[in-house]
């Protein structure tokens, strides 16, 4: 009905000049039609973050690595006991005693899942090195042609690759590099990589205390290109990745069988806030964890999300199989998230 009554109409104001009338309306509405697509592409994307700064490149990288660092807030950046964790820090490679394989899936609300895969090995005398794996995926989005009509089911895939190494150029004294490289499957033939590094700091100040410094996704962005998509309509433009530096803290209470962690990260709005964490070891096969991380938004002021979880190991036959688990609260979904992490020490 909207077509014939502007067909009508420029019938009137035109005489005969209908076909190209007709041309700039349709002309008009392909455009709308493209700045709807493109709005609901910027959408989707958006809501592969779990903080309020959505709109962030590489939001995925920033939901965590695993159970057990999940379960503690993400606030392991300087906690050194046990298996670590080079995503929090690069730092930590050297603090590594043996090697150790881990595997990560995060079930998540709105058809997202995160996986993980990681290997880390301590090198004698004071040296360690972390290569991981992070795959995000977004599925089952519901693809339309321009008359509202359904066509296909879309997925989204963010991706990132990961090379840590780190030595102890004093005892105590850990300063490590990672190298990151991205890669985006937006959309058929809207692709973008990106390649950058991560610097970070641990120094264990006592026996017990141990504090850290990093800096995130420095040198990091992605070029986009639409005009595979849209012809003369696309358009190129970057996204500068945030940077974002933590200052931590871990502290063992060895009378009290327990760890405390905290971190506070300074970025832009939304990725600004503090992170802690409490892990209670009563016996040395079982860890109970819990955590909060805070997010400070420039509208909305500042939110808590807690978390909390268990791990669990024991050891045979030189192995120490080791299963965490962790459930985090997030922003904007219906449920929270829950992860798996598979650890096998050597």
């Amino acid at each position: 009905m909207m077509k014939n009554w502007n067909f009508e109409k420029m019938k009137k104001w035109d005489g005969g000049n209908l076909r190209l009338k007709e041309t700039v309306y349709y002309g008009r509405r392909n455009l709308w039609m493209i700045l709807l697509k493109t709005c609901m592409v910027i959408l989707v994307a958006s809501l592969s973050s779990v903080s309020f700064a959505q709109s962030y490149p590489g939001s995925f990288a920033r939901i965590g690595l695993n159970a057990k660092g999940m379960a503690l807030g993400n606030s392991i950046s300087a906690m050194t006991e046990g298996n670590v964790y080079t995503y929090y820090n690069p730092a930590l490679a050297s603090f590594q005693e043996n090697g150790s394989i881990a595997a990560s899936v995060a079930l998540m609300s709105l058809s997202r899942q995160l996986n993980v895969l990681t290997y880390t090995q301590g090198l004698r005398p004071a040296a360690g090195l972390s290569l991981g794996v992070i795959n995000a995926t977004v599925s089952n989005i519901d693809g339309r042609n321009s008359d509202g009509v359904h066509t296909s089911n879309l997925s989204t895939s963010e991706n990132l690759v990961f090379l840590s190494f780190a030595n102890q150029f004093t005892p105590g004294l850990s300063v490590g590099l990672s190298l990151k490289l991205y890669y985006y499957d937006l959309y058929s033939g809207i692709t973008s990589t990106s390649f950058g590094f991560d610097l970070g700091g641990v120094y264990q100040v006592t026996q017990n205390l141990s504090v850290a410094l990093v800096a995130t996704d420095l040198g990091e962005s992605y070029h986009w290109d639409s005009s595979s998509l849209y012809g003369t309509s696309g358009s190129t433009f970057t996204s500068q990745f945030p940077h974002i530096f933590k200052v931590g803290a871990a502290y063992n209470l060895p009378l009290f069988k327990s760890s405390i962690t905290a971190e506070y990260d300074i970025g832009p709005s939304g990725l600004s806030g503090l992170r802690a964490g409490l892990q209670y070891a009563p016996f040395n096969m079982l860890a109970l964890r819990a955590g909060l991380a805070t997010a400070n938004e420039s509208y909305v002021g500042t939110k808590i999300w807690p978390s909390f979880g268990f791990g669990a190991r024991i050891a045979f036959l030189g192995f120490t199989p080791e299963l965490n688990y962790a459930y985090t609260s997030e922003p904007f979904t219906p449920y929270g998230i829950q992860t798996l992490t598979l650890i096998l020490g050597f």
